[in-house]
């Protein structure tokens, strides 16, 4: 699994750890973003940066910016084997 696909994962289940399901509803909402829970698998078809920034900002429409922090500290340590220009701007 690339990077953004496990910075996905560990985004997905830090929210879903503070909002339930609805963390995994939101997400399945964002284009080019694939999903199965049961195998822990996440599929990323297209600019996978932009991806990673919608769903980050799809959590902070609805929760927040606490909810945009979760995200951040979710993702920290996989987020920093990336160039900073790689790195969503809501991430850095």
């Amino acid at each position: 699994m690339d990077v953004y696909s496990q910075a996905v994962l560990k985004i997905i289940k830090a929210q879903e750890g503070i909002i339930g399901p609805i963390a995994l509803e939101q997400a399945q909402k964002i284009s080019g973003l694939k999903i199965n829970v049961s195998n822990n698998e996440v599929a990323l078809t297209g600019n996978e940066k932009e991806i990673l920034e919608k769903l980050v900002a799809k959590y902070e429409i609805i929760f927040g910016q606490t909810s945009v922090e979760v995200c951040r500290h979710a993702a920290k340590d996989i987020l920093s084997k990336l160039p900073q220009e790689q790195v969503p701007s809501l991430l850095k």
